[in-house]
């Protein structure tokens, strides 16, 4: 009994140590990337007098739009298990075509349409390749990559430059309803509506399930399969937005448009809470690091830095993140 008691101390002290530990991981990924952006805003904001000017705030806001709302739905697909490369490519494609198809028609809500649909047409495509074929969604989506930018080139072999002059093609990206920008009010309704079907709604609690066990959430009576499909397709529908939205502002269609687009949108899902694991997400800490991303890239360019060290920056995040959760989910696995 004598010689027991040391041991029992030392145990319960070896697991308290570890809740303790734990908590703290937990904590430091949930407020790391406040504590950053209050850092790098202060620091712009004494090197750079024209940082927290209205139209600095204004156009940087409008810049990272597009990356948010394509996240929203990556961070949604990486909470049900699932990943897509294609996005950057997404955005070359669709964009060429719609851009085609706005000269061809003159007629803006065709070529809204022929853009949604590409998109919805990619993520379902992309849905039958890991459903029924059961191909791994890392291998298929950067397979994806490489045909639609193979596409985007053959279509065309220069960008497709604005031939309709539409009006409201042109106010979607540089337009303003009032004074805000249209992109940063079309970037919020994407937040709201996502924040409240990832949280409030059966279907965010059914993608957590399934990300989280897949065989537990077949067990439930979960359509595993539907629910990943419609996941393919929000990342499809929202990749088609965010081209709409690029090809408005740079007013055409390019076929090299989108290049690293697709690390950008996954490595804010990443820092902002998801894990290539599946089961985790949160899509505050998405749009919290996405304003991070989006703000180093313009201090960059304020600061008239290389452009290579927010992709330092960045990838180092990336790291710190992926290391933080595995050491949790070690933790986690020793505690059971």
């Amino acid at each position: 009994m004598v010689n027991n008691m040391p041991n029992n101390y030392d145990f319960n002290n070896q697991i308290y140590g570890k809740k303790s530990l734990l908590k703290s991981l937990i904590r430091f990924k949930q407020f790391g990337l406040v504590i950053l952006l209050v850092l790098v805003f202060s620091l712009l904001a004494w090197k750079s007098p024209v940082f927290l000017s209205t139209r600095n705030i204004s156009v940087l806001l409008s810049q990272i739009s597009m990356m948010a709302i394509t996240a929203a739905g990556m961070t949604m697909l990486l909470a049900s298990g699932e990943v897509d490369l294609s996005v950057g490519s997404q955005q070359a494609f669709i964009g060429v075509l719609t851009m085609q198809a706005l000269n061809l028609t003159n007629n803006l809500w065709v070529g809204i349409i022929i853009g949604i649909s590409l998109g919805l047409l990619i993520g379902f495509i992309n849905s039958v390749l890991v459903n029924e074929l059961r191909v791994v969604s890392f291998i298929v989506t950067l397979a994806m990559l490489f045909i639609l930018r193979g596409l985007s080139y053959s279509t065309t072999r220069a960008a497709v430059q604005n031939l309709h002059k539409l009006e409201g093609f042109y106010n979607i990206g540089n337009g303003f309803l009032w004074i805000i920008p249209i992109p940063i009010i079309i970037m919020t309704i994407v937040f709201v509506i996502f924040y409240l079907l990832f949280n409030h709604t059966v279907f965010g609690a059914q993608v957590f399930a399934v990300g989280g066990n897949v065989q537990a959430a077949s067990i439930c009576g979960i359509q595993v399969k539907k629910i990943k499909t419609i996941s393919f397709l929000i990342v499809g529908f929202l990749s088609s937005l965010s081209a709409i939205i690029l090809i408005s502002r740079m007013n055409s269609g390019q076929n090299n448009a989108g290049f690293g687009f697709e690390m950008q949108v996954i490595a804010a899902a990443l820092l902002g809470g998801c894990t290539l694991g599946g089961g985790e997400g949160n899509l505050i800490g998405t749009m919290l690091a996405v304003l991070l991303i989006g703000v180093v890239g313009n201090g960059v360019v304020l600061l008239n830095l290389d452009s290579s060290w927010s992709m330092v920056f960045v990838g180092t995040l990336i790291l710190l993140s992926l290391i933080i959760d595995s050491q949790r989910k070690r933790l986690e696995r020793e505690m059971k």
